[in-house]
């Protein structure tokens, strides 16, 4: 009887958490209005200065990397960010978009385009080897973030990579 009792309590709570937990298509699509909300608004003030380049780092951000001011290694915790910028490349550039569409090696699971007057953005979830992990990728015009993610952080990685990476500012 005490098996029996012990093995239906576990059934149930390996079923309500499982219940509770987001899938990375329920991340997204949740994330979707607050990641356009912060790409359209006006970015975050600069927190850091790095050579001639402004940024806005989120708490627990911090630069690890810089040595080279237009490629950056951005940690939080044990996770590692890439800041890539490339400072030929106007606002509205699609540059990082059609290199990634165009990366027959990357299956995209979600992606999100933004466009207003004179800037293109977009976000990115695309597979990797291990099944809950997730490459992510923020970019707006010439400036793009990557990282890969834990299942369970997607919908906030993606939102502060959209705030750095809208907050970049050049100088």
């Amino acid at each position: 009887m005490y098996k029996w009792l012990k093995s239906c309590s576990l059934l149930i709570l390996l079923i309500i958490l499982s219940a509770c937990t987001q899938s990375v298509e329920e991340q997204f699509q949740d994330g979707l209005q607050p990641i356009e909300t912060t790409l359209t608004e006006k970015p975050a003030k600069s927190t850091n200065t790095i050579g001639n380049i402004q940024l806005y780092l989120p708490a627990n951000f911090k630069v690890e990397d810089s040595s080279d001011e237009y490629n950056m290694i951005i940690t939080k915790g044990g996770e590692d960010y890439i800041l890539f910028i490339n400072d030929r490349e106007k606002e509205d550039s699609q540059l990082y978009y059609q290199l990634l569409k165009e990366d027959s090696t990357k299956t995209i699971v979600k992606e999100q385009t933004y466009e207003n007057e004179d800037t293109f953005s977009f976000i990115a979830i695309v597979k990797t080897a291990k099944e809950d992990e997730f490459e992510l990728i923020v970019s707006s015009g010439g400036i793009k973030m990557t990282t890969i993610s834990p299942t369970k952080h997607v919908e906030d990685n993606l939102l502060e990579m959209a705030k750095i990476v809208h907050s970049v500012h050049l100088q």
